[in-house]
């Protein structure tokens, strides 16, 4: 087979010329003139794109020069325009299609005015949820509104019906349980009676009011009446029966008088610091022997226990001899008086001297003579040289005299016998 333009042999299939590039002559059952796809005789339709084949053998028939296919017109562009206009004419030239958009799968029903339906529902909704949540706000702050005003009165309620409780429970703690919870007590004041030193103490109850707004009175026996120093040290301490003297409260304050003996308070009088004591009441103490008698309206004790008032006095001894030690450096120099001399387990004018007793008796001297002291003989020199070996709790009158016959004189004036009063000097 031979090129039309040039001559020059062809190989059976090409399309072109290799020499002059010359589109090939189409053999009438050999290939399609649109496509090129080769055919089987007797076939009318070419079976890659449809166009329509010779009946028969042809002649050839001389083909216009080609232009060339732009390189942008893909192969399927040629299959689609032959399926839409039919055959392809030979040489036809078809223009390049816009690319369209791949189309969006539509819904059953979907319809060109559906995005504003759908605009016009979530504006809708919106709207929805924003009303809902006001009324919803709105229902919120009136139930709280209408709970804290509930809450309100019911409190109001159950305070009005605590009151009438509180009086109902006073009047019968009045009528069927007595007060016997001890009161708080502050020491208000001291003095003495005779040796005896009287407390006035100010009563705080802890029982509950009346109904007539009274409180109950405080009527227990057997409540044990301590006062302490600053440091601890129990001063006075005995057991009272409030039966014999109920204390009868002005509202809930109520000042009672307690009067201690000689051998239940270790302190001085007039050297206890009101101010800074404690006073402790305890029910349910039981005391020792029979109260004695007290003077005007206040109410005498019973003793404590005997092992408690021995270490009392026993620690008040110490305490004495310290505060009084500053006092006794005056006496190296000049003369004063002794009235005792003593020491624990000591026998003497027919008894055991014990702490207790050597207290007491400090006690009843200083009633006596207000400038007396307590001094420990082993510290001073006028004893020591005498007897080294042994040393006692000695009282001191304290009053100053300027000489033995002087001493003397102040001992017969105050009633001691030369075996009871002596005139010393510390030095």
């Amino acid at each position: 087979m031979r090129c039309s333009r040039c001559g020059a042999n062809v190989v059976e299939g090409d399309r072109f010329c290799e020499n002059c590039g010359a589109p090939v002559a189409v053999q009438a059952g050999s290939a399609c003139p649109v496509c090129g796809q080769q055919s089987e005789p007797g076939m009318r339709f070419c079976q890659q794109c449809g166009a329509e084949l010779s009946a028969g053998p042809q002649p050839a028939q001389p083909v216009p020069t080609a232009q060339p296919v732009p390189a942008a017109q893909p192969y399927q562009a040629v299959q689609q325009y032959a399926g839409q206009y039919g055959a392809a004419q030979p040489g036809a030239v078809f223009p390049p299609q816009a690319v369209q958009p791949p189309a969006q799968p539509s819904r059953p029903g979907e319809s060109a005015g559906k995005g504003k339906k759908k605009t016009a529902l979530i504006v809708g909704i919106i709207i929805a949820v924003l009303v809902v949540a006001l009324a919803a706000g709105f229902g919120v702050w009136w139930f709280m509104l209408r709970d804290s005003g509930t809450q309100s009165a019911q409190t109001q309620s159950t305070s009005q019906q605590s009151g009438k409780t509180k009086s109902g429970d006073s009047k019968a703690a009045k009528d069927d349980k007595p007060c016997t919870a001890a009161p708080d007590a502050e020491l208000s004041s001291v003095d003495h009676s005779d040796t005896n030193l009287v407390a006035q103490l100010q009563l705080t109850s802890n029982c509950a009011s009346t109904k007539d707004g009274d409180t109950a009175e405080f009527k227990e026996s057997d409540v044990k009446v301590s006062i302490k120093d600053d440091e601890g040290n129990v001063i006075a301490s005995a057991v009272f029966d409030f039966s014999k003297q109920p204390v009868k409260f002005n509202g809930e304050t109520a000042n009672v008088a307690l009067e201690f003996t000689t051998r239940q308070y270790w302190r001085p009088y007039d050297q206890i610091e009101t101010g800074s004591a404690e006073v402790i009441l305890q029910t349910g103490q039981s005391g020792t022997g029979e109260a004695g008698s007290a003077d005007g309206d206040a109410l005498a004790g019973s003793d404590i226990d005997s092992e408690d008032a021995e270490r009392y006095a026993q620690l008040a001894l110490s305490w004495q001899l310290k505060h009084d030690e500053s006092a006794a450096f005056r006496f190296y120099t000049t003369y004063t008086t002794q009235l005792s001399s003593k020491k624990n387990d000591m026998k003497a004018d027919g008894k055991t001297w014990h702490y207790v007793d050597i207290y007491e008796q400090f006690l009843q001297q200083r009633i006596k003579h207000k400038n007396a002291i307590l001094i420990w003989s082993g510290d001073y020199p006028t004893y020591t040289k005498a007897d080294a070996s042994t040393a006692y709790y000695v009282i001191l009158s304290g009053d100053t005299v300027d000489s033995v016959k002087a001493g003397d004189a102040w001992c017969k004036s105050n009633g001691y016998g030369a075996a009871d009063c002596a005139v010393v000097d510390l030095q």
